[in-house]
């Protein structure tokens, strides 16, 4: 089906690990009015040169900003003149593309029927989806959502890296938001919350559940197993200690927001 929404992405992938999703469910791509993407600088040229040609209005810039680079991709599309956004990273949606495609097909009659008047809907996931990612998302996420929790007395899961956006929305982010970092988790439906607080909802869905591990094939294979893998690369002090900081980050901006600091 056709979506009208424009999907609004980030790309950070400089070994071209998502080239053959891309190859898989691009024409996925189609669906959607208008699909805008900020790239870091160091992603593969291949990569970057095939979502071209997909039709994907690109945008690079340098790394460590994708609060900052998401903002960028938003402000296109509301440039473009589109009403409402699908936000998502980008190897996230080619997990969903590949993966749960009628789910994600499905998505804009779901959001019309159970939150029509909603202007943010949080994309979260379903708490099979969210159990199959590294504990050291799982303990910081949870908390970040808790926080908002807290603040809107709903379940949510904003931390998904998945939100949809609507033309109100997107006025209120780009006049308010100033975060350079994914503590845009927080802050993004912050400022509809303080807006309008019946006007936050949020979702949850199967497609968003871990999707990282997708590009590393061979690593995995070369670690025996996808949970020797994953403990290796995620089960460090290093890795927790930056997570937690992120959580610590979004509820420092959700509080900003709100007024609270």
């Amino acid at each position: 089906m056709t979506d009208q929404s424009a999907l609004i992405t980030t790309v950070h992938d400089p070994e071209g690990r998502l080239l053959p999703g891309l190859r898989e469910v691009g024409s996925a791509l189609a669906r959607y009015a208008g699909v805008y993407a900020f790239i870091t600088e160091p992603t593969d040229g291949v990569l970057v040169e095939r979502l071209r040609v997909a039709g994907v209005r690109v945008e690079i810039g340098p790394t460590g900003m994708p609060g900052t680079g998401q903002r960028r991709a938003l402000a296109a599309g509301v440039e473009a003149g589109h009403a409402d956004f699908v936000v998502c990273d980008f190897d996230r949606w080619l997990h969903w593309a590949r993966c749960f495609a009628s789910e994600l097909d499905a998505l804009p009659g779901r959001i019309r029927r159970e939150h029509p008047d909603a202007w943010y809907v949080c994309l979260g996931r379903t708490e099979r989806a969210l159990a199959t990612h590294p504990m050291a998302q799982i303990l910081p996420e949870t908390a970040t959502n808790r926080a908002l929790v807290a603040v809107i007395g709903m379940t949510l899961d904003a931390t998904a890296g998945a939100a949809w956006v609507q033309g109100e929305a997107a006025v209120l982010i780009l006049e308010g938001s100033v975060e350079t970092s994914k503590a845009t988790d927080l802050e993004w439906p912050g400022l509809v919350l303080r807006a309008d607080p019946s006007r936050v909802a949020g979702i949850f869905l199967e497609g968003l559940e871990f999707e990282t591990a997708d590009g590393y094939v061979d690593e995995i294979a070369a670690a025996g197993s996808r949970a020797a893998w994953i403990a290796a690369t995620y089960d460090r002090p290093e890795v927790l200690r930056d997570r937690l900081q992120l959580a610590a980050d979004s509820i420092s901006a959700l509080e900003r927001v709100m007024g609270g600091s």
